[in-house]
Parts: C-alpha cells; structure tokens; sequence
C-alpha cells in the first residue's frame, strides 16, 4: 500500500528531529492531527532497531480510545487489525517485527497508568487528561512525548508544557489537511467563519474560551441496570437527518427525585431510511411500549416508524413565551444533573462544543451555536417532552439561570 502523507505528518516529523522532551501539536477540526501522530510513530517505531521498547498512546476512555487512535492505526496498516498474528487484542499491543511494541491503553485505567515505564508517550486529545495522570505517565516515559488537542481553553499542556525550553509546539488546522478533505467538508467548515471564538479554535487552532458552554456533564462506565435502574423512567429521543447530518437515537433513565439524567447514545449514522431506522430500533432492543420522542417537523417519518411497531411520539417544541422557545427549553434542561456513558462518543463531542453562540463583539446572543446538536436534540426532545410538562415532574420547574 502506498503510504500518504499531510502538511502535518511532516510538521510533526521536522519537530521530532529535533528531539526535544515534548512534541504539542494544538490543531484545529479535521487538521489530521491525530492520524497524522499515529501514522508518524507507526513509521518511527517499525523502522528502529530497539527490541523491547514501548511507545504507548493514550486517550481518555476504552470507547475514543477505539473509535479513534486505534481506529486511526488500523488505517494505516491498510488491513483488519484482526487478520493481523502481530496484534495482541486482549492487551492491545501492536509488536513489530524489529521487537518495537506500540501499545493502546485509556487513562482511566490506573493500573497503566502507574504500571511500567516506556520510551515513548503520545496523549491523545491531552486537553481532557487531567493535569495529575498526564504527570503520572511522564515520570514513567524515558523518551520523547507527544501530545494533541483542540484548544478550546487554556489547560495544563499550554501552562505546564509548551512553556518549557523543552517543548517544540506546532500549530495546524484543516488548510495542512487539504488533501485528505472532501469540498464539502471544507465547505462546512469555513461556514463558521461568523462564530468568532468557534472560528479562532476550530478554524485557526487558535486558543479559544469555554465561557459560553450550555450543559454540564459527567462521564460514566455505564447505564444503571438492575435494582438500581428499577426505580428510573426509561425514554428515548430521535432527530432526523439524512446526507449530511446525522439521524440520532438516544436513551435516557431518568431519576425524577433528584432531577438525574442517565444518557446512553445508541445511534449516531447519516444515510439512514426509515425502514433502516425502524430496523435498528428493533436489532438495538428499544421496547415497543417505551416512549420515542421524534422531531416533531417530520410527521411522516414518524408515522412510518410507528407502524414498526414502535411507541414514536411528536415532540413537543413549544415554551410559555414564543419568541425565544428553544432558549427557554435550554435554561430548563440546566436544571437536571446529567451523566453520559464513556461510549457516547458523539454526544460527548457535541456537549464540549455545544455554547451560546456570540456576535462580533463577544456579546452572547439567546440561541446556540449549530452543528453541535445532533444528539442533543434527540436528548432534549425526549426529557423536554415527557417531563417538562407533566404536573408529576413539574410543569417548566427552571432552578438554574443562563450563563
């Protein structure tokens, strides 16, 4: 297979050969960073004569560990992982023939975390590692360690990294990845040109502020189940897409007492009919008596999944003051403690840049940002619906002010 590289695998290369301590790579969306890493200690690592030693690559979580570096080397291979005797899935150890061994493992395992020393570290989307584990897999690297983000804030790899005599940083965004992208990708990129703090990010990989974001949120292992998931409401949410955006199915238990939301993304897939909707539905165990919220704008998608067999309802969009309904229903849902499952991958996404969108100024207007709303728009109709107006729950109970 003919290997392929971007503006930014050489921009990572031209830094390591200077063989600084740190490599930061501070990228903006679709730059290739993190392929672009991978790919680099793929090379870097199948072609040096060290026996024995380990580079490992490190994400926040089993799930983005697998949808994304693992996902990314996989790629570079050019071959199923599964197919290939040098791949260790149990232990998720890649040996190469040279005896160099790249290993994959999430920073929420302690045990890796504080486990054996290794040449080299590569910390994935290092902006959601926190500051003490980041440190802990330093002390354990004998060599050169990369990291990569987004920079949505200032956090500890711009304070506590990139100012040190030993750290090379580069900074690329989605021009150095021209080559890989589709037009139409680029298109809906430059789109958000008007979000001036989304545009400084994502846009020119330029540190941004976090001041604006709409929901708080907590990652967990796993939905409640048994005894513990007895006492909750189970409903579900849908929004509707097709080419470009995606058709979205979350599943929520929801602790009315406490005002928790337990939230479990299970579909997240563009190009989706909806007999292939109703079909997921029923392959993904959704019960035919519990309550689907759908976007209410699509009657007819609604009525043909209905007749799957399914309890799919209209959601209800409407808020006391009809100007400003959806910002009202935001300000609504602030008041709920909300807990995601680490294999929510999309919706985590969605949560981290889901914010008031701004104007030139910097002034916060009373609408979000779009394109981060996919699955939070199936979350909200399916808690907004069933729970906002039903007396037993609190009709339009706001306890949290907009920030």
């Amino acid at each position: 297979m003919e290997r392929r590289f971007s503006r930014v695998f050489w921009k990572i290369y031209d830094a390591a050969a200077a063989h600084p301590r740190y490599v930061s790579n501070r990228g903006g969306t679709r730059s290739g960073k993190t392929y672009s890493l991978v790919q680099f200690l793929h090379e870097l690592v199948s072609s040096c004569d060290g026996a024995g030693d380990v580079t490992s690559i490190v994400s926040e979580t089993l799930p983005h560990l697998k949808r994304g570096a693992v996902r990314d080397f996989e790629r570079n291979l050019g071959h199923p992982l599964r197919q290939d005797p040098r791949w260790n899935a149990s232990e998720m150890v890649y040996t190469y023939d040279n005896g160099g061994k790249l290993e994959f493992f999430s920073a929420d395992s302690p045990m890796k975390v504080k486990g054996p020393s290794r040449k080299r570290l590569f910390i994935n989307e290092a902006n959601h590692i926190p500051y003490e584990t980041a440190r802990q897999l330093f002390v354990r690297t004998t060599g050169m360690i990369f990291i990569d983000y987004n920079p949505e804030a200032v956090f500890w790899g711009i304070e506590e990294i990139e100012t040190r005599d030993n750290c090379t940083t580069i900074v690329t965004t989605y021009l150095d990845n021209l080559e890989f992208l589709s037009p139409e990708q680029v298109a809906e990129i430059e789109a958000n040109r008007k979000d001036a703090n989304w545009w400084k990010v994502y846009g020119r990989g330029e540190v941004g502020t976090l001041d604006g974001l709409i929901y708080d949120f907590e990652q967990i292992d796993a939905m409640p189940s048994g005894p513990e998931a007895s006492s909750l409401v189970e409903v579900y949410g849908m929004d509707f897409g097709f080419s470009n955006d995606p058709t979205t199915l979350v599943r929520l238990l929801v602790d009315t007492r406490r005002r928790v939301v337990y939230a479990d993304e299970r579909l997240f897939r563009t190009g989706m009919k909806n007999p292939m909707i109703a079909d997921f539905m029923l392959s993904d165990g959704v019960p035919p008596r519990v309550p689907v919220y759908a976007d209410c704008a699509e009657p007819k998608s609604i009525a043909e999944i209905k007749d799957g067999g399914f309890n799919i309802i209209p959601c209800d969009k409407s808020a006391p003051t009809k100007s400003d309904k959806l910002s009202f229903q935001l300000q609504w849902m602030q008041g709920w403690t909300l807990l995601v499952t680490k294999a929510s991958l999309n919706m985590i996404r969605e949560l981290r840049n889901y914010m008031w969108a701004k104007d030139a100024s910097g002034k916060s207007m009373n609408y979000p940002v779009g394109g981060f709303d996919h699955a939070l728009d199936a979350l909200r109709y399916a808690l907004w619906t069933h729970f906002a107006q039903n007396p037993g729950y609190g009709q339009y109970n706001i306890s949290i002010k907009r920030r």
